[in-house]
């Protein structure tokens, strides 16, 4: 087993070892307590997304997140007479959401750093479009699969945090396309990411 696919399955493998063990462990402390709600904001080069946490203890919850892009733009040219003449349209649009089950550690009830793991699953959707003078393509695709991170938090004060994550994910892609011609073709991808790491900032309530 080469080295990136050693890490891949050990990044996998440590949550569920993490969230077998007793979480009524004092060691595994920390401040939050049941019934707790948090709102995660996380920023890095894969996924960006607004997420949620609900306390099931002082070490467990469950976490949703939600990733929502897109963008267009449009290229026009201007002709002899002056007049805007369409060259060009792109557009593209995606949803991502994630759940899972993650599991905190820290050293106390006024622990200041914890840190945490998650094991979940993933879906998606997308849609592409491209259109010129002479033709025009467009493609919907969805996904499934799962996902686990590994990350740290610093509590700022009682109510906010700041820290980072690495996540990594195994997922399924099937994607169908169709051109004005009339063309429709289907792809479908088996793959997924290795260790990304991204910035995260909470809010407690």
């Amino acid at each position: 087993m080469n080295r990136a696919a050693l890490l891949f399955v050990t990044f996998f493998l440590l949550p569920v070892s993490v969230f077998g063990q007793d979480s009524t462990v004092k060691s595994n402390a920390t401040p939050f307590h049941k019934g707790q709600w948090a709102a995660q904001f996380q920023a890095g080069s894969v996924f960006n997304s607004l997420g949620f946490i609900k306390f099931r203890s002082p070490t467990r919850a469950l976490v949703l997140d939600v990733g929502i892009g897109g963008a267009h733009t449009e290229d026009l040219a201007t002709d002899s007479s002056g007049a805007n003449r369409f060259r060009a349209l792109n557009s593209n649009a995606f949803i991502r959401v994630r759940f899972g089950w993650r599991r905190y550690r820290g050293d106390g009830a006024g622990a200041k750093v914890v840190s945490h793991y998650s094991l979940g699953v993933l879906a998606g959707f997308s849609h592409n479009a491209s259109a010129f003078p002479t033709r025009s393509q467009q493609s919907n695709g969805w996904m499934a699969g799962a996902f686990g991170d590994i990350g740290g938090t610093y509590l700022v004060t009682s109510k906010f945090g700041i820290g980072a994550m690495a996540t990594a994910s195994l997922s399924y892609q099937n994607i169908v396309s169709k051109e004005s011609s009339g063309t429709r073709s289907r792809d479908w991808l088996l793959g997924g990411s290795a260790v990304n790491a991204s910035l995260i900032a909470t809010l407690y309530f």
